[in-house]
């Protein structure tokens, strides 16, 4: 519980941070660009009681908080994007409504006031994830966790926390019924340090209260009434299956306990909201994108012979084929220099069957190179998405090569339009195994919100800025 305070304590500093600096640089950039008359600091000073309020707001919205019962556990990205905005946005509704009924509002500029709010949503999950890597990095603030199964699942949820900086977890070991695992490391510094019947032990052992099950589901049910005996936390993740989340709600019939699932993106409110988004963020890419555009096609032209765009052959909704739109990133006999280096490379046969893709492609042009590497290559797609084809974000397109992959999970694949981005992209993308892209995508499906989408926008961006993934 100690680690947990001082995580909350550190995310408070950040957010406190985040909410003062914000308005007094968009008050001090106002004064100096647009305002004629001086700014009067001291009617902005004095509203400073409104961080309490702030910080009030997120206790309010749980914003410090998993779960009640144990502060400081992670909400998850975007869980947490979703109560950042609300409370954001209940934090400046009060300070405006204060501002109205005392008489006050004179002198204080509403346009620097909402500039101020949209930067602090915008700008807050920075501020926090860079207060997350400094916890990591100096090791403080950290929530020991353990894993039951050591298996596929247990090993890629460990990697996983070992690696995110964002979650704040320090997986100190496995439990697992395996005798070849006993004594040994699945995941490097992560040992089996007993059989599943091990975790009254370990959780005294460890000094941890939150436990991470990754175990098949036939055996969930035990586990979870086990578990909540030793460990204040407990959370469920089923073995190499994908479980819907976001729309899950509980439900009681007669004594019997169950979960309903609503999948919202097949729903039609649902996908005409995100719909109609997403050709308004096309169009404004298109407009704003054009001189950018412009230039990679003279490049594409000139810099090998062959056509500015790629039509690739995809499968959208319904199995319905589509041509993807793309510069073309390949020499224009791509498809014999694929047949040749299959033949006489088995190394480059295995990547090629496994993932469809492969490291150093010599069917890519230099300039080619480039466009993957940043992504600048999916640009065209967003005609795409204004006529019908695909979304701005959404499940991978696909090759009908690539259908059995899915087995019956590709009826939920076809009943969505494919995406130009989605969370394959922002995942690790090129590194994922097959396995791990087809349960993304399920993911994406099941669990869909327009937070989620809004996450993984952000993601995308932050992608191409390190030019990750991309090959």
């Amino acid at each position: 519980m100690r680690s947990a305070r001082i995580r909350i304590l550190i995310l408070m500093l950040a957010d406190v941070l985040c909410f003062t600096l914000i308005p007094i640089a968009v008050i001090w950039c106002m004064d100096a660009f647009f305002w004629e008359a001086p700014v009067n600091w001291k009617i902005y000073l004095r509203m400073w009681p409104f961080i309490g309020v702030f910080v009030g707001c997120n206790i309010f919205i749980r914003l410090y908080h998993g779960d009640v019962a144990y502060p400081g556990a992670a909400l998850g990205a975007i869980e947490e994007q979703r109560r950042i905005f609300f409370s954001t946005a209940l934090a400046y509704l009060l300070l405006f409504a204060f501002l109205a009924l005392s008489h006050r509002a004179q002198g204080i500029s509403r346009m620097a006031l909402i500039l101020s709010w949209l930067l602090t949503f915008l700008l807050l999950p920075i501020f926090r994830w860079w207060a997350r890597c400094l916890m990591k990095r100096y090791r403080f603030g950290q929530i020991r966790v353990l894993i039951a199964g050591a298996g596929l699942t247990g090993t890629m949820v460990a990697k996983e926390l070992r690696r995110d900086k964002y979650f704040g977890f320090d997986v100190v070991g496995f439990l697992d019924d395996s005798p070849k695992l006993r004594g040994s490391c699945p995941v490097e510094g992560v040992p089996v340090v007993g059989t599943l019947g091990y975790a009254r032990k370990a959780a005294r052992k460890y000094n941890t209260d939150y436990m991470i099950c990754c175990i098949p589901i036939t055996l969930v049910t035990e586990m979870l009434e086990n578990y909540s005996k030793y460990f204040r936390h407990v959370m469920i993740i089923p073995d190499n299956r994908v479980f819907p989340i976001s729309w899950a709600y509980p439900v009681y019939l007669s004594g019997f306990s169950g979960i309903e699932i609503r999948n919202q993106l097949l729903l039609p409110m649902p996908r005409m909201a995100k719909g109609i988004l997403e050709v308004f963020v096309s169009l404004v890419a298109f407009v704003t994108l054009l001189p950018l555009f412009l230039i990679l096609a003279f490049l594409v032209k000139i810099s090998s012979r062959g056509p500015i765009f790629y039509r690739a052959r995809r499968l959208g909704v319904n199995r319905k084929t589509i041509r993807v739109l793309k510069f073309r990133t390949m020499y224009v006999d791509a498809d014999q220099r694929l047949e040749t280096l299959l033949a006489e490379d088995p190394e480059m046969e295995r990547q090629w069957r496994e993932k469809f893709k492969l490291e150093n492609d010599p069917r890519v042009t230099p300039l080619g190179r480039f466009l993957r590497k940043t992504s600048l290559d999916e640009l065209p797609q967003f005609w795409n998405v204004l006529t019908g084809d695909m979304a701005v974000i959404g499940p991978r397109p696909i090759v009908e090569a690539e259908v059995k992959y899915y087995g019956e999970r590709y009826a939920s694949l076809s009943r969505v339009k494919p995406g130009i981005t989605g969370l394959w992209q922002v995942s690790g993308r090129s590194e994922l195994d097959y396995p791990q892209r087809v349960n993304l995508d399920i993911s994406y499906i099941m669990n869909w919100t327009i937070w989620m989408d809004y996450y993984i926008f952000l993601k995308t961006v932050k992608e191409v800025i390190l030019c990750r993934g991309a090959r």
